[in-house]
């Protein structure tokens, strides 16, 4: 079986109450910069920026790094049971609930995890080292914060390997 993943776990903010209290305790509304910008932003980096912005009132819209762990997600994993405990030991200090499936052989885990412990284990899982199928299932988890545009790779350069790819660090 080749393991899948799904994220069914976004951050909630509650930005009216954030961003008037805020505003009110600094002055000015730290959403300023974001509001002005004509990217979409998914509302975990709205609100990673509106931290930046009530340090730094002008600080520019964007993932942070030493933020990221502001903001947690929570993905759904498929995996054969050999598989599993392979990713599991890459998602290390996240929690997790793994169980067997109807299907011999297959576990379903729920995994959390900050968007900076995410940023770590996707790239501990796209490795030369690490077995194919947990590669690719690692290049889904990178897909699926891509497809909901919080890209936190961008640290790393991408490198075909089969049908799977690699992150490096950028030198």
């Amino acid at each position: 079986m080749q393991a899948d993943a799904v994220l069914i776990q976004q951050p909630a903010i509650d930005f009216g109450t954030f961003l008037g209290l805020s505003h009110k305790m600094l002055g000015y509304s730290p959403s300023a910069i974001v509001d002005a910008n004509q990217r979409q932003l998914h509302d975990a980096e709205k609100f990673l920026s509106c931290l930046s912005a009530m340090k730094t009132q002008n600080a520019p819209v964007g993932l942070s790094p030493h933020l990221l762990t502001h903001v947690s997600f929570s993905v759904l994993i498929g995996a054969d049971d050999r598989d599993m405990q392979d990713i599991l030991e890459l998602c290390s200090g996240m929690p997790f609930v793994i169980t067997d499936t109807l299907a011999r052989g297959v576990q379903a885990a729920v995994v959390t995890g900050t968007l900076s412990q995410w940023h770590d284990a996707v790239i501990s899982g796209c490795q030369f080292a690490t077995e194919v199928n947990v590669r690719q299932l690692f290049n889904k988890v990178l897909s699926l914060f891509e497809a909901v545009k919080l890209n936190v790779w961008t640290d790393c350069v991408r490198k075909p390997q089969g049908p799977t790819f690699l992150l490096e660090k950028k030198k």
